[in-house]
């Protein structure tokens, strides 16, 4: 990358310096005024770091924002865009329950600029398209590298201890010992979750699947690990209600089979390789621009 120091603007120019190149890549230009909302977004409070910390992070600031623009002209060149339906798709993903408006004032109260927040994303889901495009053809992922993988981790694939456990929420206590008598009677567990159960995996008759210690609220663990197998426990409060749980399966402690984690380890490498190929890109890009930093537009003199 070749960085040159830009001249110094003329007098007519520094009458608005926010709106003046801050850096210029290619044809590209980032101005003071972009610069200073990245740094807003990316650390409110830089100004209360002292002021070599205050350096460093502008600094990365400015090498985030060549990239930025290396990226963007790429995907221009290649006619990659991020069409207003993906992004609404991954907006409302992200949104989850709450509105447009409850949302956005969820990003202010945690000190963030919704209109950046919406520009930083438009940014992470074109680089995931460009990867898409430029890196995941370039992926490759044999049996032989996988077996490797799982040969040099079989730490990582040790399953502890596990138990199968089905639940039902009741609103009261009354009401979860009434269900539990039923269940004593003979009544089937799945049947009376479908039917009373307040939980959303009553559709599933109440099956949670399989959870080791610690998984679950402590208060949990404790009934779900010293249940003899098809009981029904006593009600057991949580800030929902009360819950009737039993389990069914127990799975001992053991190495997990290659053939039971594939799928873990292809996505691993997957994503390792991901990363590595897409730094090599973007160091080629870096290496080919013609890239111009007007440092004194932000740092003092004696640091540059």
């Amino acid at each position: 990358m070749a960085c040159q120091e830009q001249p110094t603007p003329t007098s007519a120019q520094q009458t608005s310096p926010s709106a003046l190149p801050l850096i210029t890549v290619g044809s590209r230009t980032v101005t003071l005024e972009q610069f200073n909302r990245q740094v807003r977004m990316n650390y409110p409070h830089i100004d209360d770091l002292p002021v070599h910390e205050r350096i460093h992070l502008q600094q990365q600031i400015v090498t985030q924002l060549i990239d930025r623009e290396l990226i963007h002209a790429e995907a221009a060149r290649l006619d990659v865009r991020l069409s207003p339906d993906e992004f609404d798709a991954a907006l409302t993903g992200i949104r989850g329950v709450h509105n447009h408006e409850e949302f956005e004032q969820n990003l202010r109260d945690a000190g963030i600029i919704p209109e950046l927040w919406r520009e930083s994303l438009r940014f992470r889901l074109l680089i995931s398209k460009i990867t898409q495009t430029i890196v995941s053809p370039r992926i490759e992922i044999s049996q032989a590298d996988m077996e490797s993988y799982y040969h040099d981790h079989r730490e990582d694939y040790q399953r502890p201890e596990e138990v199968r456990v089905h639940q039902m929420l009741l609103e009261s206590r009354e009401a979860a010992l009434e269900i539990k008598k039923h269940l004593q009677d003979g009544a089937d567990f799945a049947t009376l979750a479908r039917q009373h159960s307040l939980s959303p995996d009553s559709a599933e008759g109440g099956l949670l699947g399989y959870f080791a210690a610690g998984a679950l609220p402590p208060e949990f663990d404790a009934v779900i690990f010293s249940l003899p197998l098809r009981q029904v426990s006593d009600p057991v409060a949580s800030p929902y209600g009360f819950h009737l749980l039993m389990v069914d399966r127990k799975r001992n402690a053991g190495q997990r089979p290659f053939a039971a984690v594939t799928d873990e380890i292809r996505e691993r490498l997957y994503q390792e390789q991901e990363e590595v190929l897409l730094q090599q890109w973007l160091k080629e890009l870096r290496e080919n621009a013609e890239v111009m930093i007007d440092w004194e537009k932000i740092l003092p003199r004696s640091s540059r």
